[in-house]
């Protein structure tokens, strides 16, 4: 099993001039059997990341998911 981020780009709406309008979700992701470069499908191997990489991103938790869950196909 290989722990994963993905960066998922948002837009939201703002209510005011100072409110932020776009912002960044990152998801962890525990995929079994895989320990392969996903980075064409948007995937970071997290273990090149620290913890405090990890802790910017707002990553705390890994979602075990499967690659075909995920849309990717091998």
């Amino acid at each position: 099993m290989a722990r994963y981020v993905k960066r998922f780009k948002r837009f939201g709406h703002a209510l005011g001039p100072s409110e932020e309008r776009g912002f960044a979700l990152w998801v962890g992701y525990d995929i079994e059997g895989v320990d392969d470069d996903l980075s064409a499908e948007g995937l970071e191997k997290a273990e090149a990341l620290t913890e405090e990489e990890l802790a910017e991103r707002g990553v705390t938790t890994f979602t075990p998911v499967t690659l075909e869950k995920l849309g990717i196909k091998r």
